[in-house]
């Protein structure tokens, strides 16, 4: 059975983003574990790749609707807002 790359992105987009966060979740422990304590490190761990998910799917969204890249003011870290905080 053959399945085409446009299938595989239009139908299973989802489940990448979700193995991506997996892998840079246990690499980031890995790292926290070096300095924190197991339990914190776990913590730190979760927040890191649930933030880094929700930056990927904004992300994904600003690119299906077709919204403007932003300029470089949206970099300017005194007018962030708190949702911004999370995209790594």
């Amino acid at each position: 059975m053959d399945i085409s790359w446009d299938y595989i992105h239009t139908h299973l987009d989802w489940l990448g983003h979700v193995v991506e966060g997996f892998g840079i979740a246990a690499v980031v422990a890995v790292l926290f574990l070096m300095i924190a304590p197991r339990a914190f490190a776990i913590i730190l761990d979760l927040a890191f790749a649930a933030g880094h998910f929700h930056g990927r799917e904004k992300r994904d969204f600003e690119i299906t609707a077709n919204l403007p890249p932003p300029d470089l003011e949206g970099y300017e870290m005194w007018r962030w807002t708190w949702d911004q905080s999370t995209d790594f």
